[in-house]
């Protein structure tokens, strides 16, 4: 019933079919690092040449206008060179941005490299959101933290795009929408440098700050403007004394003489004067405000012109694909669409960042002293925001989907030999699995086993010594569903099986804080699986499919048989299926539970090597129950027996 196959590494590629994704991987990031090397070299000339610019300015400059008898060319030269200082610094900012641009790829193809070869030291990790913190087969399944699941996965940066990839790994879909997921999922997979180019602008974009997240944030936030009356008010007053003084001193000049002049220009002075004051006073006191909503929409790192062109590249996706069409619809689709809004707010974001320009700083204080350009430039922002700023959550949305998407076609592009999920096609078959792997393990350690649950044994009991590696064939199982529901390709052959809602008792664990001893702990853990069960039943939902490994060991032999066949009675009576493991052999034999299980097993085996006993395991899964315990002889191979 049950076989083995494992991966084998091949010695060499095959250098005749298309570039696979390693090879690709390790040519972008050569390429990446050489182009590193190369603007780092230009970014250590182009400060060498700053500062001799700057200095070469100083001193002509200084002599020029402080030393008597200096030539005028001196002062001119000066000038040229002071030009010459501020265009260095722009190329200087220019070749940061593509400076920071190639380190955001170069990073990305490292962890990209160590997913595959499961270097996990190498592979950030990812950690669930608030909201999906609660999931109870998290921990026992490896979803978050480090070697884990998500670390294997996402590439999401956005936190749409994280969060529609956990909602993924938490809800049960139909298979309907699995379907859908695959089928945009395996669109895309050809598609590799799109994927890493989009992936690799926002992570530019971000440079891993909350940056990202600042411009729909804003989005939905009430406008500032309706906050802050007065501060608008003085807003309008403040340009209109001084236009009205420079009005004042235009007409003074050329339609007055003699006393009406000088009063009508003392007039105007102290307009200008009263309209710069409170021009001040509205920088004073709102202007490093209004500076923190334009860092919120630009992002420090500059994300608006980042995501313009991520939206840009989403409304170039296939049109023959339903899901990729609604996402490219939201990118570049109608009058709102998310390409229209970034092509008008980009002229609004050059507009806010003029205090930012160092060439135009001089230009922008000059405007902020006359017609309070920080509060010109809120009040058009604001009315972007009262045209797009709705359906920006619903852009991002979109991006979020395609991130969880370019997710799962990465991993499938890395994994030419994993298969897609399907749903069973007889009811007589509950699960149907061919060469079932562990995702997260290297090619070189993984043994893949087959497996077919039928419905009428709904229950695979599976024994086994100690480290045989009940446990790892469990979390396979359980990792693999979870992959399919995703949209994702599992680590199988073939994997056929209805959508399960999950229930796992794996790693249980006491608590000294809370007074909960270890058999406590495992009764609430099944408690939780039964009362899970019972809800899905009552509701009429997706069949629970529970994962359960060496319960209730804080008992003796004989209450333990009793409880475990009473629970999984209980469970087989909800309409739960799934695997229990044990190293207890009573329960193979218990009769209550022989009637609806398919028991199977894993074992060990010994052999000398040097004249010293070792203990091997081949992870191989095998019919029927275990005929060896090796307790004792671990014992004896520690010296403890």
């Amino acid at each position: 019933m049950q076989s083995s196959t494992q991966d084998v590494t091949p010695k060499s590629p095959d250098t005749t079919g298309p570039e696979t994704a390693y090879e690709a991987y390790q040519r972008l990031k050569i390429a990446a690092e050489s182009e590193n090397t190369a603007l780092e070299q230009t970014m250590t000339k182009l400060l060498w040449l700053r500062t001799a610019l700057f200095l070469s300015t100083a001193f002509c400059l200084g002599f020029g206008y402080f030393s008597s008898g200096a030539p005028p060319l001196l002062r001119y030269g000066g000038w040229i060179l002071a030009f010459g200082f501020l265009v260095a610094i722009l190329f200087h900012e220019h070749f940061r941005l593509r400076l920071l641009a190639c380190k955001a790829r170069q990073q990305l193809y490292r962890e990209l490299i160590a997913r595959l070869d499961r270097n996990w030291e190498q592979v950030p990790e990812s950690e669930l959101l608030p909201e999906f913190r609660d999931m109870h087969i998290a921990d026992d399944l490896d979803v978050a933290g480090g070697a884990s699941l998500l670390s294997l996965i996402s590439l999401a940066v956005t936190l749409p795009g994280r969060r529609c990839l956990q909602s993924w790994l938490a809800e049960v879909p139909a298979w309907e929408d699995v379907r859908a997921r695959q089928s945009a999922v395996q669109r895309i997979i050809p598609e590799r440098d799109m994927r890493l180019k989009l992936v690799g602008e926002l992570r530019a974009a971000s440079d891993g700050s909350e940056d990202v997240y600042g411009l729909p944030t804003w989005a939905r936030s009430p406008d500032w403007r309706s906050q802050h009356r007065g501060a608008m008010v003085l807003s309008y007053l403040g340009p209109a004394c001084v236009v009205l003084g420079l009005a004042g001193v235009v007409v003074a000049v050329s339609a007055f003489d003699g006393d009406a002049k000088r009063w009508l220009l003392n007039a105007a002075a102290a307009s200008v004067g009263a309209g710069f004051a409170i021009n001040i006073l509205l920088t004073i006191l709102w202007g490093s405000w209004l500076h923190g909503i334009f860092q919120q929409i630009t992002g420090s790192h500059k994300a608006v012109y980042g995501f313009a062109s991520v939206f840009k590249m989403l409304g170039e996706l296939p049109r023959d694909e339903p899901m990729l069409n609604e996402i490219r619809s939201a990118a570049d689709g109608q009058s709102d669409s998310a390409l229209r809004g970034f092509t008008k707010l980009l002229g609004l974001v050059r507009l806010a960042n003029l205090q930012r320009d160092p060439l135009m700083y001089i230009v922008y204080l000059t405007l902020q002293l006359t017609i309070a350009w920080d509060f010109r430039v809120i009040r058009w922002l604001e009315n972007w925001k009262c045209v797009y700023g709705p359906r920006v959550e619903h852009w991002f949305a979109s991006l979020g989907r395609f991130e969880a998407l370019c997710s799962l076609a990465t991993l499938a592009d890395g994994h030419p030999k994993w298969t897609f999920p399907q749903e069973r096609e007889s009811e007589e078959i509950m699960i149907a699995a061919a060469a079932l792997g562990h995702p997260l393990l290297k090619d070189t350690s993984c043994v893949h086993n087959d497996l077919t649950l039928e419905a009428s044994r709904p229950l695979l009991l599976v024994t086994g010594s100690n480290m045989a590696g009940k446990s790892t064939f469990m979390r396979a199982l359980g990792l693999n569903m979870l992959l399919g529901r995703m949209g994702a390709p599992v680590r199988a052959g073939r994997f056929a099986l209805p959508q399960f809602d999950l229930a796992t008792s794996i790693r249980v664990r006491d608590s000294l804080k809370e007074g909960v001893s270890f058999f406590m702990a495992e009764l609430n853990r099944l408690k939780e699986v039964v009362d899970h069960a019972e809800r899905i039943n009552e509701s009429g939902g997706a069949p629970v499919f529970f994962l359960l490994d060496e319960i209730l060991q804080g008992t003796n032999s004989q209450e333990r048989q009793i409880a475990v066949a009473n629970v999984l009675t209980r469970l087989k009576r909800l309409g739960a299926v799934g695997v229990l493991s044990t190293h207890d052999l009573d329960l193979a034999n218990e009769s209550d539970l022989v009637e609806f299980s398919q028991i199977v097993h894993f074992r060990e085996f010994f052999e000398t090597v040097k004249g010293v006993e070792k203990m091997r395991f081949d992870y191989i899964m095998r019919p029927g129950p275990t005929p060896t315990t090796n307790a004792l002889k671990l014992l004896n191979l520690v010296g403890l027996a």
